[in-house]
Parts: structure tokens; sequence; C-alpha cells
């Protein structure tokens, strides 16, 4: 279904993909994420728009940088300031506890 909205461009949010099609969730599989971020890749290429991928390890990165320094850095080496919103914006009331 999160296709067919990307392809009728009826997907949900300012970006046109939905959040559904990055769920994480344990029942999908490593090779389901990597079919739907293709999918993603390839409605970009198609609709001629930039695309920006953003991955996070939480387990080795989670809080072992100073998030105002990031947000300084990413700026200085010319990431664009919504970019640079996205990223801090995910970071905003965000709680994580990372379990073996």
């Amino acid at each position: 279904m999160a296709v067919r909205q990307i392809k009728n461009g009826k997907a949900a949010g300012p970006d046109n993909i939905p959040a559904e099609a990055l769920k994480s969730d344990i029942e999908r599989s490593c090779t389901d994420q990597i079919a739907t971020l293709r999918i993603i890749v390839e409605q970009s290429v198609e609709w001629n728009s930039s695309l920006y991928i953003n991955f996070i390890d939480y387990e080795k990165a989670f809080d072992s940088v100073d998030r105002r320094t990031l947000w300084k850095l990413l700026r200085h080496y010319g990431v664009p300031e919504k970019i640079v919103n996205i990223i801090r914006n995910s970071y905003d009331g965000l709680q994580c506890k990372v379990v073996h």
C-alpha cells in the first residue's frame, strides 16, 4: 500500500514519503528495509527530486556527541539549514535505551 501511495503521489508529509515506509519493527527483515529504501530512491530519481537519507546507529552514537557542536559542524560543512533542522528535530524529546 505504501508503494502505491508513493506512486500515486498521495503519500503523507512534505517529502511525499509515508511515515510507515521505514517504520522499524521486529517483524520486518533487513531485506524488506533495503527494498523499501530502493523504491524510495527510484521514485526520487523518477521525480527528479532531491533525496537525503539519514541513518543513525543509536547504539554507537546516542549521546556520545555534543549536539550543539554537531549542528555547527553540519552547517560548517555546507549541509543546508533545512536538513540540519530535520536531523535536529529527530533528536528533540528523544528518549532511547539500547538493550542487548
